[in-house]
């Protein structure tokens, strides 16, 4: 059940939120190490590696449950978070990089202009590697905020 008065997520959006990040994340970073050096070797030189396109349709598919996530998140958690000043600096660092996230990856998908696609290509992977610091941060900033509140 959500926490109705808090800003705190309920158990299922925690575990949605994590999975579908840890899926994207895990990925991502598959695709990576795939795309940049797990070639083969064909009969004309190097080509691309047969699981990379699967990563990528796994990668799409972690995306549609955390998109129902973040999405989920400008009901409550959000709003009610908004009035926590120790926590806003996260919240937005946290909600810029996920923004960007989608939009450069949306790029990547429907962009055919090869050289926006290349450069967009690895600032979403670089920024990638980075969300679940960020996500660690704004997290364990909530939790250390809340043990005080207890004390």
């Amino acid at each position: 059940m959500p926490h109705r008065r808090t800003a705190r997520l309920a158990k299922w959006q925690l575990a949605l939120l994590t999975t579908s990040g840890l899926g994207l994340w895990l990925s991502g970073i598959c695709w990576l190490l795939l795309h940049y050096f797990g070639q083969i070797e064909g009969d004309f030189g190097p080509e691309v590696n047969p699981a990379e396109p699967w990563m990528m349709k796994v990668h799409g598919l972690f995306l549609i449950a955390a998109l129902l996530g973040i999405g989920g998140m400008f009901v409550a958690h959000i709003p009610k978070g908004w009035p926590q000043r120790h926590q806003r600096v996260a919240g937005i660092a946290l909600s810029v990089i996920l923004g960007f996230m989608i939009v450069s990856g949306y790029m990547l998908y429907y962009v055919g202009w090869e050289e926006v696609r290349a450069w967009t290509g690895v600032i979403h992977w670089s920024v990638g590697l980075s969300v679940p610091v960020i996500f660690a941060w704004h997290y364990l900033n909530a939790r250390r905020t809340r043990k005080r509140k207890h004390k």
